[in-house]
């Protein structure tokens, strides 16, 4: 006979992943449940608060609501005791619409209800939920959002009928609109205890039952609305700003406070003030002034507007990795929409990109595998998106110049370089063509801002190779000249300066084409990564 063979149980657990409920096997690590997160991003990991219970026992008891709706989720925490006058779980085919809003509250419904209407006005704190009605008639009942505090008469029972109050996205109630709806109801575990949360990039951590795990930001930018008809574009230059500056996917968390976090990698950049209101919990703002000035804010607080920051966009679902993340911190973000910017591509493949978006596509040359495209109007991703259509400017591909850039050993120049071609925020830039050397050395001008100072950096010890692409630094009167040498010298850089005064930047790739630059002409180059 056979040896009767063992059978294995595999035992699942229930976590919330990204807010979603899900059952996953016992013993699976953060690794195996996230295959494609990067190892360096933070993942958000709420842990039960107490070990003995599991998830199901815990959701029974919960007083903790994740309220999911069309503009971003919300955690409710309930009163003890208090029963919901509207069942849980996928409501999306439930009357929860915004059936109106005012500066003081939003009213979701109508659904019936029993109670009876007290016909007495109750004072309402900031985040709270009450059930109220309209007529008096019970059958016709809302699910009450108090915005602000406020004193009014809801048509709500005896006490006021609160029941709960938002501790989680209260940034998310300013931006309810009618359309907006409620689509999902479910029971979670706690998340405002912080002894049990932390963001790690240990991803051999072992996932448990009923953890609350978060590995992405979702942003909706403002004056984005699915229906791109009705898109808002008085925010469409700092919301550009936005999309650019997260457009890797990718939050650094440079500065930690209280009320926020902040992503400054790109440096300093111009952003115009656009929209300025309160910075409520989820609030994302673009710094407009100073020395931060581009600089990306997410609020886990509400604190005051500030006429340096306008807003950009909102947080719809994962606050809580900016809530528990640390200084120094990478955190995978996703901004809705996408940004829309087609410069530097071919043109076969920018008409491509443009059609997969849904969008009609006019161009001033036909060569769709020989142009570069240069420019896009509209020229920023919610004009396109709002009408609908991308008209593009292009170049031949044979005046576009592919080069390298060297950011490990001249960071600060390849910066300065970058911000006077265009290369800071488009993927083409361009430069002025200055003289011609017996198609030995090449020389451009760029028109670097005035106050800029251009210090030594990578300065050369010894003879430089051929197509080595360089900037005079400050050490010589004429500094900002960027030049390129087809040929070895023993005494001067690609700019025809002593080696003292030559910044090495990064190489010409496509040095063919340097022969055919004509007199005046204003160059386009490509960053590429070999």
């Amino acid at each position: 006979m056979k040896p009767e063979r063992k059978r294995v149980t595999v035992t699942n657990i229930q976590i919330f992943l990204n807010g979603e409920a899900t059952e996953v096997p016992k013993g699976m690590t953060l690794a195996t449940l996230l295959p494609d997160h990067p190892a360096e991003y933070g993942v958000a990991v709420l842990r039960l608060g107490s070990a003995d219970k599991d998830a199901a026992a815990v959701s029974r008891e919960s007083l903790h609501l994740r309220v999911a709706t069309t503009a971003g989720d919300v955690v409710v925490e309930l009163l003890p005791g208090v029963v919901l006058p509207v069942s849980t779980g996928d409501v999306a085919d439930a009357n929860l619409r915004v059936h109106w809003e005012d500066k003081y509250a939003v009213a979701f419904g109508p659904f019936p209800a029993d109670f009876t209407p007290d016909h007495q006005p109750y004072r309402y704190d900031r985040g709270v939920v009450c059930l109220g009605c309209g007529g008096y008639d019970s059958r016709i009942s809302y699910l009450m959002f108090s915005r602000l505090q406020h004193v009014a008469d809801h048509g709500a029972d005896t006490g006021g009928a609160i029941l709960g109050t938002v501790i989680s996205g209260r940034g998310i109630m300013s931006r309810w609109r009618n359309g907006d709806r409620i689509i999902k109801i479910e029971y979670i575990l706690s998340s405002d205890d912080k002894t049990n949360a932390t963001v790690t990039t240990d991803l051999s951590t072992e996932v448990e039952d009923g953890m609350q795990i978060f590995s992405e930001i979702l942003i909706r930018a403002d004056g984005y609305k699915d229906d791109h008809g009705s898109i808002d574009t008085a925010c469409t230059k700092s919301v550009e700003h936005l999309l650019f500056a997260m457009r890797h996917s990718e939050y650094l968390v440079d500065m930690l406070a209280s009320a926020y976090i902040r992503d400054h990698a790109e440096g300093t950049l111009a952003v115009p003030m656009e929209l300025q209101k309160p910075r409520r919990e989820g609030t994302v703002t673009v710094r407009t002034s100073g020395r931060s000035s581009g600089a990306v804010y997410i609020y886990t607080k509400d604190v005051p507007g500030n006429q340096h920051h306008t807003r950009t966009g909102a947080v719809m679902r994962g606050i809580e990795l900016a809530m528990f993340a640390s200084t120094g911190m990478k955190l995978s973000v996703k901004v809705i929409p996408e940004q829309l910017d087609l410069r530097g591509f071919l043109l076969g493949e920018a008409v491509a990109r443009a059609k997969i978006r849904g969008l009609r596509v006019l161009a001033d040359n036909r060569d769709v595998g020989g142009r570069v495209v240069i420019d896009q109007k509209p020229a920023t991703t919610l004009e396109v998106l709002k009408e609908g259509r991308v008209a593009f400017t292009t170049v031949a591909l044979a005046d576009v110049i592919d080069i390298t850039l060297d950011y490990e050993k001249a960071p600060r120049t390849v910066d300065i370089f970058r911000r006077a071609t265009g290369l800071k925020i488009y993927a083409i830039g361009s430069m002025p063509f200055f003289y011609n050397i017996e198609n030995e050395m090449y020389l451009f001008k760029p028109e670097f801002a005035s106050n800029i100072n251009i210090i030594p950096e990578n300065v050369p010890k010894e003879p430089i190779p051929p197509y080595v692409l360089a900037v005079t630094n400050d050490a010589r009167k004429i500094c900002g000249m960027v030049g390129v040498r087809t040929v070895v010298n023993e005494e001067y850089g690609p700019t025809g300066e002593p080696f003292e005064g030559t910044n090495i930047i990064g190489t010409i790739v496509d040095v063919d084409k340097l022969p055919l630059i004509k007199d005046g002409a204003v160059v386009f180059i490509r960053e590429v990564k070999l």
